[in-house]
């Protein structure tokens, strides 16, 4: 009978700690991951480290780690596991290594930014129990009748206080940060309070002044986004007047001076073989001037792309970077009706095109290069791959290229996505939704 109470005495003591436990576990992952996406967004991650800091200092938390959303380690406090990441339990009594190891996904306005992985130790809960259950065997041994009644005693006690910490940690995971534990002793669970009470005490602070710069920061995300996509519709306009004064301008005046070259060369025959001499060097260099120039306004802002559409634009892109590159295969597929399109999507389109293929050229060395051009009833899909030595998404780039690409692509409403590993070549995929007249083409 006795054993049967000591049993039981511990058995709830064991689930009153890991109920306990799961639900702080829960709370605090939840917490760290809402606040935690406006300093990812910012790449903020000197601030957010700082943040981190303050909470590894729970004395039940073994490690913490945010992800990004490429399952890269950017912050990595306490004795945290090595790749693989462990398997996740969804209770510490599952446990099998000593640590809880929990895991939550880190959003900023619906979007996923990465996640947090957190590791619980159970070596003081274990401690507390191992304590408790000795505590009632030595007591069972020196008088059964003292035993019953302190085991019970105990037990009861220390399960009122856990059930306490148990409903507080529930309290904070509705968001009650005004919760207090009462230290009744010096012990396990008066410890465990008190670090509960100054952890509850730091989340709050700091999650008041995060939902703060997290308000400032999404403004300050918006405003930049606009800014951003503004510059990239300004600098189109810009790209677009400054090809139309070269056309109109520069190129009026090359041909004018062609003519007077070819008129004076015509009338020097028979005379002074110099004027002829220097009215064909004149030719020569016009026509030079006049190649760069048709080079320049084909690059600021292609007149076939205005004329002939989209496909049409590209595949004379395509044939003169081929002829660039004559090392590097490039095919080009289309399919679905593309002559529709909007300027925006259409220069959006062959903007990224071209800086891909610059890209390939300057540090892909690839030998084949593959370009899917493709619609559906309401989206415009664009797949480029190549084959050549890829890159590392994880290091951090200095170039805009690829940010560029992005927002652009952003800025219509699409989404674009880059898979890319060190020798095994580089794949980026765009989707952009067509919307009134372009989706009913």
């Amino acid at each position: 009978m006795l054993s049967l109470l000591v049993w039981n005495n511990i058995s709830i003591i064991q689930t009153t700690h890991t109920d306990r436990l799961r639900d702080t576990a829960t709370s605090m992952i939840q917490q760290i991951a809402r606040t935690s996406g406006n300093y990812m967004v910012a790449v903020d991650y000197a601030t957010l480290e700082a943040y981190l800091g303050n909470i590894i200092d729970y004395q039940e938390l073994s490690y913490l780690v945010v992800l990004d959303r490429d399952e890269h380690a950017v912050i990595a406090l306490g004795k945290f596991p090595t790749q693989p990441w462990p398997v996740l339990e969804a209770h510490p009594a599952q446990v099998r290594d000593g640590v809880f190891d929990v895991s939550d996904v880190i959003t900023v306005a619906g979007q996923p930014m990465g996640r947090v992985l957190m590791g619980f130790s159970l070596s003081l809960m274990d401690e507390a129990i191992r304590k408790s259950r000795t505590r009632g065997i030595s007591i069972a041994v020196g008088e059964i009748v003292l035993t019953v009644i302190v085991t019970v005693l105990i037990g009861l006690g220390l399960t009122r206080r856990l059930g306490i910490l148990a409903a507080a940690a529930q309290e904070v995971g509705k968001g009650d940060y005004s919760i207090k534990i009462p230290v009744e002793a010096a012990d396990e669970v008066g410890r465990t309070a008190s670090a509960f009470n100054y952890m509850v005490t730091e989340v709050s602070n700091r999650t008041r002044q995060l939902e703060a710069a997290e308000a400032q920061s999404r403004t300050l995300l918006a405003e930049n986004r606009n800014l951003v996509h503004t510059s990239l519709n300004v600098q189109e306009e810009e790209r677009k007047y400054l090809a139309r004064e070269l056309h109109d301008e520069l190129g009026q005046c090359i041909t004018a001076i062609q003519a007077d070259a070819e008129s004076i060369r015509d009338l020097s025959r028979g005379g002074d073989t110099r004027i002829k001499t220097s009215a064909s060097a004149i030719l020569d260099v016009s026509s030079r001037i006049y190649e760069v120039v048709h080079s320049m306004m084909q690059r600021l802002r292609p007149g076939i792309l205005d004329d002939l559409g989209l496909v049409e634009a590209l595949k004379d892109a395509i044939a003169a970077w081929q002829e660039r590159n004559p090392d590097t295969q490039c095919l080009f597929n289309v399919s679905g009706d593309l002559a529709s399109l909007g300027e925006r999507i259409n220069i959006t389109v062959y903007r990224i095109v071209q800086e891909c293929l610059t890209n390939i050229t300057k540090h892909a060395q690839a030998g084949n290069v593959t370009i899917a051009l493709s619609r559906t009833t309401d989206r415009l899909l664009l797949d480029m791959k190549d084959d050549g030595q890829g890159m590392d998404v994880s290091v951090p780039r200095s170039g805009l290229g690829l940010i560029g690409m992005r927002e652009r692509v952003e800025s219509l409403g699409g989404e674009f996505s880059l898979d890319a590993r060190e020798g095994e070549g580089l794949s980026i995929m765009i989707s952009v939704p067509l919307v009134g007249e372009e989706a009913q083409a």
